[in-house]
């Protein structure tokens, strides 16, 4: 027993160690990512602060050192994760010669984020926490497929930012769809190219000339 008990001890010693060498940004980092797995794997309602300091290994007052709120937690986590999922969209813009092929990829994006209970769809589904997002991250939304589509389809700027959320919208109830029903994924991906393409030659012509 003693040697169990020391063994512990030593491991212990060890984990705490190496805690102590995670600089403040490692940490919170290690926090979120905690907290992202919790989620993803038992459902938002399970994640309490008490839970998360048990997860990260962590004592609850270090995670109040952090967070403040469970609600400050989850928005600094929808942050990061959003800004994430803001980064793919670059890489559509750079590696898609023409617009449709970018207009894919935005779907597939959306594929990626939005189908399998993917932790920003379940953190978007929260009005409380999507707040700090509505606020801080969407005025900047996609400004290349505005740009784009403005030009692509000669139509004015505040027409092609209402069909990029519009269109958002739609590639994101495709995906959930597809999450509850399964099926062709290409296929559903090309279906949504399609059909947000037919309601942008809609909308384009019934645009004041």
């Amino acid at each position: 027993m003693c040697s169990l008990f020391l063994a512990q001890l030593n491991e212990f010693s060890m984990t705490q160690s190496v805690r102590r060498r995670l600089s403040p940004e490692d940490r919170r980092n290690q926090i979120l990512d905690c907290a992202r797995q919790v989620i993803v794997e038992h459902g938002l309602s399970t994640l309490t602060m008490e839970r998360l300091a048990a997860q990260a290994g962590v004592s609850l007052p270090l995670i109040y050192k952090y967070f403040d709120t469970r609600l400050q937690l989850l928005q600094a986590l929808l942050i990061r994760e959003y800004k994430a999922f803001r980064k793919s969209f670059v890489a559509a813009e750079t590696t898609h010669g023409s617009y449709r092929d970018a207009l894919r990829g935005y779907v597939e994006v959306n594929f990626r984020q939005f189908s399998g209970g993917d932790i920003l769809g379940i953190l978007l589904g929260q009005a409380d926490v999507r707040q700090v997002v509505d606020n801080r991250e969407r005025p900047r939304y996609a400004p290349f497929f505005i740009k784009e589509l403005a030009n692509e389809f000669a139509i004015p700027p505040r027409l092609a930012e209402k069909i990029v959320v519009m269109a958002s919208g739609a590639s994101i109830a495709a995906a959930e769809h597809y999450n509850r029903v399964g099926g062709d994924r290409d296929a559903q991906i090309d279906q949504t190219v399609i059909f947000i393409l037919g309601g942008i030659e809609v909308l384009r012509a019934q645009a004041p000339n």
